[in-house]
């Protein structure tokens, strides 16, 4: 389980409910069972997903040791709030969903695991993509420490692979899209407990960087917004202070006859990327916009392919 990714759909993504930390722990682990290619085998609501208390553990606890019993009892509560989960998305012409999350749980204490099956209506979101979707690897959020933090990566990792480095909301619009509408009436403890904790914990425990700007109301005290900024660490070298690569960085990369000789096999390119010099520079532009962090080999970092004296401008 621990290389499988966790793929959504971004309406799900964007989907207003309210969970506990665990509870989203819980639902990730067993999306990341899930086939979301577009022509995996057809999901029901009676396909079941195990998850026992040792897949929590190495997954969500790293070096933190917990008791089994309670790990399990943990799970089997989380289980329980999930299938009271009531998840509202938004739909084209102005229409509403409103939907289960879970269709049922099957509680197995003797051997420490739980097994869910999702609810009809929701499926659609998580299996058979083929486009508007968001996927990350299930370890990437294992140190994260609260549910807003894992609700802002998501939202962060799909705007970025959407290529937007930046949002702007009103108070009320964020607190929408994280999930907290009804909750921190107070802007100081909007900023303490989601805002300025989720951005450290992402900052410290991920491949993203956040930073955040807040907007002044014209008149009197307090916030009337803020602006969120985001890019992929890996950029941070050569990325503009927006975090985007310039195309002209982007350009003098895949022009670079090195870059085309080690990452020609790159497993993002089509055939005719491999065959094509062309097509190799046309999709290089695209994936390295989308993944910079799979041009990994050793001592082969975009930057590498860079001339020295256009470097951190």
């Amino acid at each position: 389980m621990e290389n499988n990714l966790v793929v959504q759909s971004n309406d799900l993504i964007l989907a207003t409910y309210t969970m506990q930390k665990t509870d989203k722990e819980l639902m990730l682990a067993c999306i990341s069972q899930i086939d979301s290619r577009p022509d995996a085998p057809n999901v029901t609501q009676d396909t079941e997903y195990k998850v026992t208390v040792d897949d929590i553990k190495s997954l969500f606890f790293g070096k933190k040791s917990k008791n089994e019993q309670n790990v399990y009892r943990d799970i089997e509560n989380a289980s329980k709030r999930l299938y009271d989960v009531n998840i509202v998305m938004s739909l084209p012409e102005n229409k509403t969903l409103q939907t289960r999350l879970v269709s049922s749980i099957v509680y197995d204490p003797d051997n420490g695991e739980v097994v869910l099956s999702f609810a009809n209506k929701i499926l659609p979101y998580l299996t058979q993509l083929k486009a508007n979707f968001t996927k990350y690897k299930l370890l990437e959020i294992g140190e994260l420490s609260s549910i807003h933090s894992i609700k802002m990566y998501e939202l962060v990792v799909m705007w970025v692979n959407q290529y937007q480095y930046s949002k702007e909301f009103t108070i009320e619009e964020f607190k929408h899209v994280m999930c907290v509408k009804d909750k921190y009436k107070q802007f100081s403890e909007l900023r303490r407990y989601v805002i300025e904790t989720a951005i450290n914990d992402i900052n410290e425990n991920t491949n993203y960087k956040v930073s955040v700007e807040y907007q002044k109301k014209a008149r009197g005290k307090g916030y009337k917004g803020l602006k969120l900024k985001f890019h992929k660490k890996l950029l941070d070298k050569i990325a503009g202070k927006d975090g985007k690569l310039s195309e002209d960085k982007i350009k003098s990369i895949v022009d670079n006859v090195q870059f085309m000789n080690d990452y020609n096999d790159h497993p993002g390119l089509s055939y005719d990327g491999k065959m094509s010099t062309d097509s190799f520079k046309r999709e290089m532009i695209n994936i390295i916009q989308r993944e910079p962090e799979s041009f990994n080999k050793p001592n082969k970092a975009l930057e590498s392919y860079l001339p020295k004296v256009s470097q951190g401008k």
